[in-house]
């Protein structure tokens, strides 16, 4: 392929801190695994020589690492030939819309750090009466430092809710919405908090492996929802009473069996400082 058919794509995390380009075709269809940390980061992959790709901001040695295991990559995808040496997350790419991709799905080798996907050892929620079908769930995050559990009715019959917003997209935000009082998380202080713009919401990663597990609602000030009506008041209150969960951190999910609504609302107002 000549290089006018090439394409530049911008990318960076959310803050900006780092930033790079990439020189490829189109990017029209990704790579998806089901390994352990593929699927809890709800990875997309793109493939390219590593002459195509160039930092433009901050240092790769900057960037926080993750190994575990034999500290090679788990999986193989498609042999990649000797010059294919940098491989991509396409969510982080600027001008990627990940709801027009074509995803290529296959298995991965599903490793962790102690051989199976780490378990919860918590104290379980406590027995909602009004959820006469309650299962319990449970999941956690690639290294085991932070898991948690929640009593819900089945999957299949809760809401599930995907944006493509600047954050969600590139953390894969595929969320259900429990009560705070539903849900118990063991090792919420191996969690770390980034928080933008108005920091309405917090997302929570484990420190160690970088997976999202939850986010925390914050909301407005509380000394301007007092000046709200008490309708108002009484809907800002109600909301902060739920925790969002990804659902890529829960155990044996049948994703086949959920119902995803999709907004498709885009990244207007995102702004790289």
């Amino acid at each position: 392929m000549s290089q006018e058919e090439f394409k530049v794509y911008k990318g960076n995390c959310h803050c900006g801190a780092f930033r790079f380009e990439i020189n490829v075709s189109q990017i029209e269809k990704v790579d998806s695994c089901n390994c352990g940390i593929c699927l809890k980061k709800g990875y997309l992959w793109v493939f390219l020589p590593n002459k195509h790709f160039r930092v433009t901001k901050g240092k790769e040695d900057e960037l926080t690492t993750y190994e575990f295991g034999s500290k090679t990559m788990p999986h193989k995808i498609n042999a990649p030939e000797e010059h294919e040496e940098v491989y991509v997350n396409v969510r982080s790419l600027l001008e990627i819309n990940p709801f027009d991709l074509k995803i290529n799905r296959f298995d991965g080798k599903s490793m962790y750090p102690g051989g199976d996907a780490p378990s919860f050892t918590g104290d379980l929620p406590s027995t909602n009466s009004q959820l006469a079908d309650a299962m319990i769930y449970t999941g956690g995050c690639h290294c085991g430092a932070v898991t948690l559990a929640f009593r819900s009715s089945p999957l299949s019959k809760v809401q599930v809710k995907e944006d493509n917003c600047s954050i969600c997209r590139r953390n894969a935000n595929v969320c259900i919405y429990p009560n705070k009082s539903q849900v118990s998380i063991s090792g919420a202080e191996n969690t770390t908090e980034y928080l933008f713009g108005q920091k309405f919401n917090g997302h929570c990663f484990c420190k160690t492996c970088g997976v999202q597990l939850f986010m925390r609602l914050h909301g407005p000030p509380k000394q301007l929802v007092v000046t709200w009506p008490e309708t108002r008041q009484k809907m800002v209150k109600e909301k902060l009473e739920i925790i969002p969960i990804r659902v890529a951190v829960l155990d044996n999910v049948d994703w086949d069996e959920l119902t995803i609504e999709r907004s498709d609302e885009g990244t207007e107002g995102y702004e790289i400082a």
